[in-house]
């Protein structure tokens, strides 16, 4: 499958955005070279305008870039079919697993915090608990105990080390955390009689980070408040409005990572309010941020006890064997997707391969593809498409060449009509010939006998098309023999039928009128058999004549009986061949135009010249069928003879063309 070249930017738009694109870049770069140099000049009002537009359209202009590339850069690499299923079955079967275990590590990472963070509160509430039952053990005997850190700070009213204790600790009882000269304290305080009041403190120190490290695995991380400043920060605690406090962090929080980050702890941060050392109150405006980093382990001991480790071994492995169960069962989904991608990209690439023969030209390819699903359906309904096309395709081309032969034959044909009428002085022609079909039924010819005598002959095979022409022209052929050898109608008749009942099928036939012309006599003979009677147009006659002469047509026995009639030919009559197309032409109604009307039409013509009856004619059938086709091959044949009496019969004939 090819992958479309990406449209290049050489469109009007595209060069536009480029050129403000680098114009806006020259603009900011020079005003960062003149601002260095020049400052007075980037101070005036309309150079920071100018600036803020350039910085705009570079912005603006950027983006859309970066937008156009990436759908560009995604169109090639997703533009098959197999690409865009992987990448569907990614989002849809891979990122919900990503993100479920996403989403259950940070949940178990948060519960693991909590716990840490309990775990240091219980730690320190330890520690207190203890300075107190110190506290009290010194009270009584006034000694130190020996499983102090160093750093404990026991101060006594009684022996003046508790000079320079404040006066809310003298006066009362208290156990928690103090900020004290910008450094966490835990403090105890007890009363012990009246005036006497002892007080233990121990600084949050790296004695006492240490001893927790042993003790519970933590390491911790905070603020002692030395070399930096403070810094105001808004915090918003439990829901109230935002108040300014002092969060000392410093570098905590990259030390925490320095000193306890791991795979296997958890890193997490305690929040505490501490009790102003001088005054008593807790107003939280100092609160120290402890970082925690504790082993995962060291929690299930803190809260389910020393053997914990076994449950959590067993926990752990249970885990992994779901897990690795999981894997398995995605494995085979992801292993059975493939598959199926597998086979939709290949059955896409072999349709796309045949559409691509198929615009070539080439409607043999054939996909050949079992129809197991949709696809397959798909590619066996694409080769009959293309099998069907195929076929249709030869079955065009073979009906373009019997057209293109048609139309050579029906050429032919209307080479085969004549195209001049008699050449005898005193006689007129007119013709008229309308087939159906590209070939027609419908046959008329003219011979030139000899000095004084002609011949006209008028045929109809039934039927249309290619056999009809063929017929037509086989007798076409016979005639012109037949007449050139001076054959008698009678004879000229029976060969003619002979030929056409050995040629035609039964049930076809073919009508015929042949008159013979005798001008030096003033004589005609007409011999018919089975079509339309002429009509002879006589001056001073008004009807039209019909010359009759009833016989059966060519080729309906095996031998025909005909009939010839004789008639005078006097100065001025005109003689009408018509076929039954003319006759039988019907209007929209379906009726047909019939004797009646065309003698009619015949007997009312006062211009008897030979292109007036025709037009006539031809006129009279176009205003009665309209708009609907002819149903039948239309001839028409009109002959008049003027002044054929003045020529002399012991005077050669004097032949010039007549008017077709």
């Amino acid at each position: 499958m090819s992958i479309p070249e990406p449209q290049k930017p050489h469109s009007s738009g595209g060069r536009r955005a480029l050129v403000l694109w680098a114009v806006s870049l020259a603009v900011i770069a020079a005003y960062a070279i003149l601002d260095r140099r020049l400052p007075f000049l980037t101070d005036l009002g309309g150079v920071s305008f100018a600036v803020f537009i350039a910085w705009a359209l570079f912005i603006a202009i950027s983006l859309y870039g970066i937008t156009v590339a990436f759908r560009w850069l995604l169109r090639k690499l997703f533009w098959r079919v197999g690409r865009r299923l992987l990448l569907s079955y990614v989002m849809i079967g891979v990122l919900p697993f990503f993100l479920m275990t996403v989403l259950l590590l940070v949940v178990g990472y948060m519960i693991a915090g909590v716990m840490s963070h309990a775990a240091l509160r219980g730690e320190r509430q330890a520690t207190l608990g203890q300075m107190e039952s110190w506290a009290l053990e010194y009270g009584l005997t006034g000694e130190k105990p020996g499983s102090s850190l160093p750093s404990l700070e026991i101060r006594d009213t009684k022996n003046g080390s508790g000079e320079d204790l404040p006066t809310w600790l003298r006066s009362s009882t208290f156990s928690g955390m103090v900020w004290r000269d910008k450094q966490p304290v835990l403090v105890s305080s007890r009363q012990v009689g009246d005036d006497r009041t002892i007080v233990f403190a121990q600084p949050i120190d790296e004695n006492w980070a240490e001893q927790l490290k042993e003790k519970a695995g933590m390491i911790i991380t905070y603020d002692e408040g030395r070399g930096y400043e403070h810094s105001k920060t808004k915090v918003r605690i439990g829901g109230g409005k935002t108040t300014d406090y002092d969060i000392e962090t410093d570098a905590a929080f990259q030390r925490i990572f320095a000193q306890g980050f791991a795979w296997n702890r958890v890193i997490w941060a305690d929040t505490n309010a501490l009790t102003d050392w001088k005054t008593g109150n807790t107003d939280q405006k100092h609160l120290l941020v402890t970082f925690i980093s504790t082993p995962v382990r060291n929690l299930f001991q803190f809260y389910f006890g020393a053997g914990s480790t076994k449950y959590l071994d067993g926990l752990v492995g249970v885990i992994i064997g779901i897990v690795v169960m999981m894997m398995v069962i995605y494995m085979i989904a992801a292993l059975f997707a493939g598959v199926l991608i597998f086979s939709i990209s290949r059955a896409v690439n072999r349709i796309e391969k045949g559409t691509k023969a198929v615009e070539r030209g080439d409607f043999s390819y054939r996909i050949r593809m079992k129809p197991h699903n949709q696809l397959g359906e798909m590619a066996v309904s694409f080769d009959r498409m293309t099998e069907s096309i195929a076929s249709l395709l030869t079955t065009v081309a073979e009906k373009e060449r019997l057209q293109s032969e048609i139309a050579i034959a029906a050429t032919i044909q209307r080479n085969l009509l004549p195209k001049e009428g008699p050449k005898f002085r005193g006689v007129s022609f007119a013709a008229h010939f309308e087939p159906t079909t590209s070939i027609g039924g419908d046959y008329y010819d003219v011979f030139n006998i000899d000095k004084t005598r002609l011949a006209v002959a008028i045929g109809d095979v039934s039927g249309h098309g290619l056999s009809t022409g063929l017929v037509m022209a086989m007798v076409k052929a016979a005639i012109t023999t037949l007449v050139e050898e001076g054959t008698e109608e009678d004879a000229l008749f029976h060969r003619l039928n002979e030929l056409v009942f050995r040629s035609v099928e039964r049930r076809a036939f073919m009508t015929l009128a042949f008159t013979t012309f005798d001008l030096e006599r003033g004589h005609l003979r007409h011999t018919n058999a089975g079509h339309l009677y002429p009509y002879l147009l006589r001056e001073g006659v008004t009807a039209p004549i019909a010359i009759e002469s009833p016989s059966l047509p060519l080729g309906v026995r095996h031998e025909i009986t005909v009939r010839t009639v004789e008639m005078d030919l006097k100065e001025g009559d005109s003689i009408v061949y018509l076929s039954d197309g003319i006759v039988e032409a019907q209007n929209e109604e379906g009726d047909p135009l019939g004797f009646d009307q065309l003698e009619s039409l015949l007997a009312g013509l006062t211009d008897r010249s030979t292109d007036a009856v025709r037009d006539a004619i031809l006129d009279a059938v176009a205003r009665h069928s309209g708009t609907r086709p002819a149903d039948d091959d239309r001839t028409v044949m009109v002959l008049r003879f003027d002044q054929f009496h003045s020529m002399s019969a012991n005077r050669p004939l004097a032949i010039e063309p007549a008017a077709v």
